[in-house]
C-alpha cells in the first residue's frame, strides 16, 4: 500500500455546517450498533477504503451523536476502522442531533441511516427485531405500528413483502423467542427458502400439540413440509400416523394358563365323530396326510389313498370345512400342504385343494412359504429340481380376521419416507415407516432364517423306548409363526388340529399359553401326543413356579 503524508481529512469538509474535526480516540461503536451489524468479515472492503483514503484523503463523513466527551458512530464504521489502522488523528464527522422518543429508540435511528446498505440476512433479521420491538418486553403503540411496518417492507426490498408477510415474519420471531431456533424458521424465511405463510402454518401445527420437538427429531414432518413435499393436512396424517406406529411394542408372548391341564384329545376319525357342542376355535393349524406319499397305519380309510387327486382334494375339503364350521369369525385356518408328483408331472394337489376351499366359501388370506435349507435330495432318475419349500395355506373366515404381525425390533428410524411412485399419479407420496421389522411371507436365509427358515429335523418329536414312531412328523417351530399372527394373547384361546398325530402343533400351542384340541385316528399317536403334551404342560408350570419364586 502507498504511504500517505495525509495528517488531516480533506479541506472540504473543514467548512461544513454540521461537519467537525474530531479526534479518533473520542469516537465510539456502541453496544446497539454491535448488535444489529457484523464487521468481523469486511477486511476487503477496510482496505480498499484505507487505499482510497492514502490517495485522495477521506471523502466522506461519518455520522455521529454527541453524548458527553464522546462521539458514537452512527454511520462510517468501515471508514473509521480504515483510518484507524492508518494512524490518522482526525476524522471528519457529521454531529447528528438526536433526542429519543416514545416512537423512535436510537437503534431505529441507526436502522434509518442504514436504509439503504447492503446487509446480510442476519443484519436484516436483527434489525426486524428492533424495529419490531421483537426483544421489548412493551410492544410498540398501535400508532406507530404501521410505520415500521412499512418500514420493514422498504427494507426487505418490497416484491413479496406486502404487510401479511411482515406480521408473519413478526410472529415468526416471537415464536421463536419463546420457544427456540431449532427449525431456523426466520432464517430460512429471510432467505427465501420458505414462504413465511407456510413457516406459519408449521408453527399452528406444533402449536396445536399434532407435533413435537421429540417427535420432529426422529420423523422430519415439518422440515419437509416446509420443503413443500407436502400440504398441512398430509403433515397431520403423518403426524398421526407416527404417534399410533410409535406406540406398537415388538411381539411378546408371556401368558399365564388357569387350569392345570390345558388340552384335550379326541380319538378317532374326524369325519365320521362328533365334535363337542361347545367347540369354539381361534385357530386350525394342521398338515393333513399329503396324497399317495406315506401310509400312517393300516386303516383302509386312511386320507391320501384315494384313487384321483381330485377324489383326495373333496374329501380332504369335507374334512377341512367340518372345523372350519367350528372357526370363531375372527379365526384363521392354515393347512401346510405338500405337493405330489407322479410319471414326471406336478399333480397340483395345493392349488386343487386352494380352489376348491373358496369355491365353498373360505377366504383365502395368503400363501406362507415354509423354507427348508436342508431338504432330502431326490434320487437320481428324477427330473426336475430338489425341493425346498412346502405351503401353508392361510384362510379366514371373515375378512375381520385377527392378525398380529411379528414385530421385530430392529431399530428403524421413524422418518418421513417417500412412497413408490404408482404408474399414472403425478403427485409424490409420503409415509412413516414402522419403527419394527415384520415378517415376509418369504424371507431369503439372510433374514431372520431362525424364524421363518426351519430345518426339516430340528425341534422334532423325540420317541421313547416302545412308543410306536410316527413316520410324518414336523418341526414344533413350524406353528410358531401362524399362531403368533393368528391367536389373540388370552389364556382361553383355543387352537385345534384335526390331523393331530404326534402332537406338535399342541406343545407349541400350550408353550404359547393357548389351549389345544387335538384329534388324531391312531391310538399309538395318541399315546405319543399325550405324552409329550403332558411334559409340555409340566414344563410350563415348572416355569410358572420359577416366576413366583423368583
Amino acid at each position: 500500500m502507498k504511504k500517505s503524508n495525509c495528517t488531516q481529512v480533506d479541506s472540504q469538509f473543514k467548512t461544513g455546517k454540521n461537519i467537525h474535526q474530531v479526534k479518533l480516540e473520542d469516537v465510539v461503536i456502541s453496544e446497539v450498533t454491535n448488535k444489529l451489524y457484523d464487521y468481523t468479515n469486511h477486511e476487503a472492503e477496510i482496505k480498499a477504503l484505507m487505499e482510497s483514503i492514502s490517495e485522495v484523503g477521506q471523502k466522506e463523513p461519518i455520522i455521529v451523536i454527541k453524548e458527553a466527551d464522546k462521539y458514537v458512530i452512527i454511520d462510517g464504521v468501515l471508514r473509521l476502522m480504515a483510518m484507524k489502522r492508518l494512524n490518522l488523528n482526525e476524522i471528519a464527522a457529521i454531529i447528528s442531533p438526536f433526542e429519543p422518543t416514545e416512537q423512535t429508540s436510537f437503534a431505529d435511528f441507526i436502522i434509518h441511516h442504514h436504509i439503504r446498505k447492503e446487509k446480510t440476512d442476519g443484519e436484516k433479521k436483527n434489525e426486524i427485531r428492533t424495529l419490531l420491538r421483537i426483544d421489548e418486553k412493551t410492544p410498540n403503540p398501535l400508532r406507530d405500528k404501521e410505520k415500521r411496518v412499512a418500514l420493514v417492507s422498504a427494507l426487505m426490498g418490497g416484491k413479496g413483502w406486502a404487510r401479511n408477510n411482515v406480521f408473519n415474519i413478526e410472529n415468526i420471531l416471537r415464536w421463536e423467542k419463546e420457544n427456540g431456533t431449532g427449525l431456523s424458521l426466520s432464517d430460512r424465511v429471510l432467505k427465501n427458502e420458505v414462504k413465511p405463510a407456510r413457516a406459519i402454518e408449521a408453527i399452528n401445527l406444533i402449536k396445536s400439540g399434532e407435533i413435537n420437538e421429540e417427535m420432529e427429531q426422529e420423523s422430519c414432518i415439518i422440515k419437509d413440509f416446509l420443503k413443500g413435499s407436502y400440504d398441512k393436512e398430509k403433515a397431520k396424517a403423518l403426524a398421526a400416523d407416527y404417534k399410533a406406529k410409535k406406540q406398537v411394542q415388538p411381539t411378546v408372548i408371556d401368558l399365564r394358563k388357569p387350569k392345570a391341564e390345558n388340552f384335550r384329545i379326541i380319538r378317532g376319525n374326524i369325519e365320521t365323530i362328533e365334535l363337542p357342542e361347545d367347540l369354539l376355535v381361534d385357530t386350525i393349524f394342521t398338515s393333513p396326510p399329503y396324497y399317495q406319499l406315506v401310509k400312517y397305519g393300516n386303516d383302509p380309510n386312511e386320507l391320501g389313498w384315494e384313487k384321483t387327486p381330485d377324489l383326495y382334494v373333496k374329501r380332504l375339503s369335507d374334512i377341512l370345512m367340518k372345523c372350519f364350521a367350528r372357526l370363531k369369525d375372527s379365526g384363521s385356518m392354515f393347512i401346510n400342504i405338500g405337493e405330489t408328483h407322479q410319471d414326471f408331472q406336478c399333480l397340483g394337489i395345493i392349488d386343487r385343494l386352494t380352489v376348491e376351499l373358496m369355491s365353498r366359501g373360505v377366504r383365502l388370506v395368503d400363501k406362507i412359504i415354509w423354507e427348508k435349507p436342508v431338504a432330502k435330495p431326490l434320487r437320481n432318475n428324477v427330473r426336475r429340481l430338489n425341493p425346498a419349500y412346502e405351503v401353508i395355506l392361510h384362510f379366514s373366515k371373515t375378512k375381520n380376521y385377527y392378525f398380529d404381525p411379528i414385530r421385530t425390533n430392529v431399530e428403524k428410524k421413524m422418518k418421513v419416507s417417500k412412497g413408490c411412485k404408482e404408474r399414472g399419479v403425478k403427485c409424490q407420496s409420503y409415509h412413516i415407516p414402522n419403527q419394527f421389522g415384520t415378517l415376509r411371507n418369504f424371507i431369503n436365509p439372510d433374514e431372520a432364517i431362525n424364524i421363518i427358515s426351519l430345518r426339516i429335523h430340528q425341534n422334532r418329536t423325540k420317541h421313547i423306548e416302545g412308543e410306536s414312531k410316527h413316520p410324518a412328523t414336523f418341526s414344533m417351530d413350524l406353528p410358531l409363526i401362524p399362531l403368533a399372527i393368528s391367536c389373540p394373547k388370552s389364556e382361553n384361546t383355543v387352537v385345534m388340529d384335526p390331523f393331530m398325530g404326534s402332537g406338535s402343533c399342541g406343545v407349541t400351542a400350550l408353550k404359547m399359553g393357548f389351549k389345544f384340541v387335538g384329534v388324531e385316528l391312531y391310538e399309538e399317536n395318541i399315546a405319543t401326543a399325550k405324552r409329550i403334551l403332558t411334559e409340555a404342560q409340566k414344563e410350563f408350570d415348572q416355569n410358572i413356579d420359577l416366576d413366583k419364586a423368583a
